[in-house]
């Protein structure tokens, strides 16, 4: 499946990556459980510390996983995008803050090379006059709280997820930054079709019983 197509049975659970350390990720990744509605993304510190070649190491161990490269482009956007295909990223991220002609490369290549562009609000206050400009949508939205502002910020700054979805042709919207599991059914109230988790699962003492606790509250287990 490509693009679209990737998120045809939601919602599902994104077990985010942003540990810099292989062999950790790789035990990590080896104890989730083998369901259809993990997605695995190889964060940001993981890529910049092996390159977004990583996402190749993840296919190996969970060759039938969607696996996501994020990137947050802000420049160079069709080369960067290209990169996210050769190294078999079934999906790819671009900052919402980055120039508009930027953007509109990463997600035209994403789309001829068969990736699902995602846009990252991070630092993007609302995404919807970013997503009116743009010629061409992204395939996903995700609302993303930084990693630091988790720990300052305990509120659940979501936005319009339903008009977003609208603006981008129905796809699905993610929501990044502090989702616990007591937060999962009103994250999917919401309107949310992806919940991105890191340190709730990456962290936890039982990795494989932390996101089954996520998965039986998102109902798909």
């Amino acid at each position: 499946m490509k693009g679209k197509d990737l998120f045809k049975n939601p919602p599902y659970l994104e077990v985010a990556f942003d540990i810099p350390d292989w062999r950790r990720v790789e035990g990590i990744i080896r104890a989730l459980p083998d369901h259809e509605a993990v997605i695995i993304e190889a964060g940001t510190p993981l890529v910049k510390r092996y390159g977004v070649e990583v996402c190749k190491k993840i296919h190996q161990i969970r060759p039938n996983a969607i696996v996501l490269a994020d990137l947050k482009t802000i420049s160079s956007g069709a080369r960067e995008a290209k990169m996210a295909a050769e190294a078999t990223a079934d999906v790819a991220s671009f900052a919402g803050v980055g120039p508009i002609e930027v953007q509109e490369e990463f997600i035209e290549t994403c789309h001829n090379l068969g990736v699902a562009p995602l846009l990252d609000t991070i630092n993007l206050h609302d995404p919807l006059p970013v997503l009116n400009e743009l010629s061409v949508k992204p395939d996903v939205v995700e609302l993303h709280r930084a990693i630091d502002l988790e720990l300052t910020d305990a509120s659940h700054q979501w936005g319009n997820i339903r008009e977003i979805k609208a603006a981008i042709g129905g796809g699905p919207v993610a929501v990044a930054g502090g989702i616990r599991v007591p937060k999962v059914k009103e994250a999917m109230a919401s309107g949310a079709e992806i919940l991105v988790v890191g340190r709730a699962i990456t962290v936890a003492k039982d990795i494989n019983n932390a996101a089954k606790a996520f998965l039986r509250e998102m109902g798909v287990l």
